[in-house]
């Protein structure tokens, strides 16, 4: 950085100097200095228009795996949605976080997570998204909506609780905070059911023709032995006429 600062000063320094010759050139030094001014702002502007922008590097999001990696390129991520979507899966992992430690840290909390069945919820519908970067999207409404607003609703409702002196009023709006946690809990069941549909009903398929191929595997054994004991029979028959 200290290097490109130094070669800028001297490029700088240099169109000034140029500038000043020219300006030397009408025999006035009021014109050569104005000049060189002149050279040495119109260098600076152009260096501080055209110097690249340093990038910023993604804070907190952990290194990228080269399995991960694979995976996201195999699902058909360019590198600019791979960084969106790592950055996005990363606040949303957070938030699942501080969720799950506010279930542990509120009883009332836990009780509505437990009823709701929303911390495997949360959790299998982030394993389904990544397991699915491509439809990331799809997911927006979860992401970018219900889990943030969930988070939030959380944190109030336990600084709340945490008021010594508490009115019939504030029991009242911890109730409906209760209620609309709930109600957040089942709309993302209800997506993540959503999201996954597909692989169920793939599942769905898969047993119904397992389960229809079992039985004309059993009835063709059946009729196999059926046929077995007859030529055994007829066998034996015609052995004790022989012997007769």
């Amino acid at each position: 950085m200290k290097q490109k600062k130094r070669h800028s000063g001297l490029r700088i320094t240099i169109w000034a100097l140029l500038g000043f010759g020219i300006g030397s050139m009408s025999g006035r030094l009021g014109i050569a200095l104005f000049t060189a001014i002149v050279f040495g702002f119109a260098r600076w502007l152009g260096e501080r228009l055209g110097a690249p922008k340093e990038q910023v590097q993604p804070t907190g999001v952990p290194p990228l795996s080269a399995s991960m990696s694979d995976h996201y390129q195999t699902s058909g991520l360019t590198d600019s949605e791979i960084q969106v979507f790592r950055d996005t899966m990363d606040a949303a992992a957070k938030q699942i976080t501080t969720i799950e430690t506010l279930t542990e840290a509120v009883p009332k909390l836990k009780q509505v997570a437990l009823n709701h069945d929303l911390v495997p919820v949360l959790h299998a519908y982030f394993k389904a998204i990544v397991d699915q970067p491509k439809r990331l999207p799809e997911a927006a409404n979860f992401l970018y909506d219900h889990l943030p607003n969930l988070e939030r609703l959380m944190t109030r409702y336990q600084t709340i609780t945490h008021h010594e002196v508490k009115s019939a009023d504030t029991f009242a709006v911890l109730d409906q905070a209760e209620q609309a946690i709930g109600q957040l809990a089942d709309n993302i069941t209800n997506q993540y059911q959503a999201f996954v549909a597909d692989d169920i009903e793939d599942l769905e398929s898969e047993i119904a023709l397992t389960q229809k191929q079992i039985p004309e595997t059993s009835s063709g054994k059946h009729a196999a032995r059926e046929n077995n004991t007859q030529e055994e029979l007829i066998a034996h028959d015609g052995t004790q006429q022989s012997h007769q």
